[in-house]
């Protein structure tokens, strides 16, 4: 043991986490905070349809225009048409009629809530009802771009099991 503390202490030893860099005498740049905005209904429209075609999974060919590369990443369109996409399906019933929770909105930048209901006869696997986020971003975050579809994932967490039960 004191042979290996003495290797560890004398070959292996580490740089003592020494900063050799030159510090800055310049003040931080400071990230402009984002300016708050009322909801746009053209954003609402994006999101009702990525839901009534990339969550349904009906007419994904339509979702691609919708959807940010944030959220497709480096899929191609045939990729894409495929179905298998990066999108958490869930078979809603309430697609058309959902309504969504606006957790924040700013020019450039949204974030969604949306509870989405399971049609009658889905598998037991599927959960009644489940709450979804639903970001989106303004095209090349221009003022003026079109609302892509950035970010969908739902709320929930599986349940953290007691100790010693059952």
């Amino acid at each position: 043991a004191g042979v290996i503390a003495f290797v560890s202490m004398v070959w292996l030893r580490g740089t003592s986490n020494a900063f050799v860099g030159t510090l800055s005498n310049q003040p931080a740049t400071l990230v402009p905070q984002e300016k708050k905005a009322k909801p746009s209904p053209a954003a609402f429209k994006v999101a009702r349809k990525f839901i009534e075609t990339a969550v349904l999974r009906k007419d994904v060919d339509a979702a691609w225009p919708i959807v940010h590369v944030d959220l497709k990443g480096r899929m191609t369109r045939k990729e894409w048409d495929t179905g298998n996409i990066p999108v958490v399906d869930y078979p809603a019933n309430n697609a058309k009629t959902a309504a969504f929770q606006v957790d924040y909105s700013y020019q450039t930048e949204m974030l969604l809530e949306v509870n989405l209901v399971a049609k009658k006869g889905s598998p037991s696997t599927v959960r009644p009802n489940l709450d979804f986020y639903l970001g989106l971003k303004r095209a090349k975050g221009k003022l003026n771009g079109r609302w892509l579809v950035n970010y969908w994932e739902p709320h929930w967490r599986p349940p953290v099991p007691l100790a010693n039960a059952g």
